[in-house]
């Protein structure tokens, strides 16, 4: 039996709260090369470390990005996130192309998710627990299959918070 459910009134505000907020313009000439950066909402920000030589179609390449403080230091509190350093989407302007990338390899949700249960339910002294500290730099593997304009969400956990960094790039040849 289907059953309705009732939503109080929109406040007209935006929502927020979910880990896929994120702040962009829209794609107009995204660089081929050079250093971007994308602000954080908490005052810190992302920097791609690119390559010399732009990203071309069917070549793996390394996508290295930097979270540092509003001082532009390396930060020092990085946590894993779904288990994980971090997570990256790169999509096409046209949305042709999805790509969720993770730093080492993809693992199935529900695996994951029983993981990190365990890891909390062990007490914090345990000898198998082993909480140092993240390095400020997160890197994906990625090859575009196709030409065109692409937007890429870069995901990192801080200090309990879920931040995404927002850049673009134009893969040419």
């Amino acid at each position: 039996m289907l059953t309705e459910i009732d939503l109080p009134a929109s406040s007209g505000k935006p929502l927020t709260g979910d880990d896929s907020e994120a702040r962009g313009n829209a794609i107009i000439a995204p660089a081929a090369t050079g250093t971007q950066i994308a602000q954080l909402p908490d005052g810190a920000r992302m920097v791609w470390e690119r390559d010399s030589s732009p990203p071309a179609v069917g070549q793996l390449g390394w996508f290295r990005f930097r979270v540092e403080d509003s001082a532009g230091k390396p930060v020092n509190d990085l946590e894993p996130y779904m288990g994980m350093a971090g997570h990256a989407v790169f999509v096409r302007s046209d949305r042709s192309v999805f790509a969720h990338v993770h730093p080492a390899g993809s693992v199935p949700m529900a695996a994951l998710a029983m993981v990190e249960k365990d890891i909390q339910a062990m007490p914090q002294d345990h000898d198998m627990v082993h909480r140092a500290a993240m390095p400020p730099e997160v890197s994906f593997p990625y090859g575009f299959p196709r030409t065109g304009d692409y937007r890429i969400f870069v995901q990192v956990k801080r200090g309990g918070r879920i931040e995404t960094g927002v850049f673009d790039t134009r893969i040419a040849n």
